[in-house]
């Protein structure tokens, strides 16, 4: 991943400082690259320290290894392909995997009245299938198709968890479903492709997937198989924490 995508996933774990910090860098890729690392901590009134550790929490081994990246900025952005394979979508996938969020996701799943899923298209297959699966273990998860059935939820219960996924992170019909749990102070766990996006910035908590938008000849061939990678990794964790607590 790159700076700014790592920034995109990890964000949510970052301090006031470290989040301008990293805002500043984002907006100054190439000319930071000849910065000294007391010179950005200066430039940005704070520390060395600070510095290290937005780049620990982003994924890097230190601030050495950012000025790499920052060095190759410029090949970065040059280096566009049209296609993706499998596997490298697989591989950018398993890296925004986040033992921490996903654990935080599961507390909120067990504590949850009810526990809602909401996507529509292809999307809504890997979804449903999670959604089902869920269910099976806590008798509690619903995949909705019809946007009245959720209005409905959302209006005679102040508990639950909405979680919404859209690739795009623009579809017009998860979107209005985030704005009506969010008009019922509905807590709402979003996941899309890594990008900024408007699902993810109205959600709670943001998961991210590597799937990005690929049409050939006006046909829809973006990749599901990311999606069903992050839900498996979620439902995962929760089948190993519900376990758990049976056992105790």
């Amino acid at each position: 991943m790159n700076f700014n995508e790592r920034l995109i996933n990890s964000r949510y774990k970052l301090s006031e400082a470290e989040t301008s910090l990293a805002v500043f860098i984002a907006h100054n890729l190439s000319s930071t690259s000849s910065f000294s690392i007391e010179k950005l901590a200066k430039t940005n009134f704070t520390v060395p320290n600070t510095v290290t550790r937005l780049c620990k929490k982003l994924g890097y081994s230190g601030y050495a290894e950012l000025r790499i990246e920052f060095r190759n900025i410029k090949k970065i952005k040059d280096a566009k392909q049209n296609f993706i394979s499998e596997k490298q979508l697989i591989e950018h996938t398993f890296d925004l995997i986040d033992a921490s969020r996903n654990q935080n996701i599961v507390s909120k799943m067990i504590k949850a009245e009810k526990i809602i899923l909401f996507a529509v298209g292809e999307t809504s297959f890997p979804v449903h299938d999670f959604a089902n699966t869920i269910n099976s273990l806590n008798h509690k998860t619903v995949f909705y198709t019809y946007e009245n059935q959720i209005i409905n939820e959302f209006q005679s219960s102040k508990n639950i968890l909405t979680i919404l996924v859209s690739l795009s992170g623009e579809n017009e019909h998860v979107l209005q479903i985030a704005k009506i749990a969010k008009q019922n102070q509905q807590f709402i766990v979003s996941l899309t492709h890594l990008s900024n996006n408007t699902l993810q910035r109205m959600s709670d908590i943001q998961l991210f997937c590597y799937s990005p938008n690929r049409q050939v000849y006006g046909i829809n061939l973006t990749d599901k198989a990311p999606l069903y990678l992050i839900l498996n990794a979620l439902q995962e964790q929760y089948l190993q924490e519900t376990c758990k607590n049976t056992q105790i």
